[in-house]
């Protein structure tokens, strides 16, 4: 990884979104009704990228990568205790 690649935002940052109103909120990639979730089921399932962006043909490489890297990030993420969310709650905690 370079400098340059260190400043640069992760690319799921610009291709997943959260809208209320597209499927109840849950993460999708960008311009789409295709959930983070879906594309990560299909990958578990077996599924290759090829396979997902024949079915999907209005998706990209880049925008599968995108699934695996916010995905991976909600995982780093998801260490946060009770404790943590009652002081966010409490606002204790910024």
């Amino acid at each position: 990884m370079t400098d340059t690649d260190k400043d640069q935002p992760p690319i799921w940052q610009e291709r997943i979104v959260t809208d209320p109103l597209i499927l109840a909120g849950k993460p999708t990639i960008k311009g789409t009704r295709i959930s983070v979730e879906l594309i990560m089921e299909l990958l578990d399932g077996g599924r290759s990228e090829a396979d997902i962006i024949r079915r999907y043909s209005h998706i990209t490489p880049e925008d599968i990568r995108a699934c695996q890297q916010y995905a991976a990030t909600g995982a780093k993420l998801s260490n946060v205790t009770w404790a943590d969310i009652d002081a966010i709650m409490d606002g204790k905690r910024s």
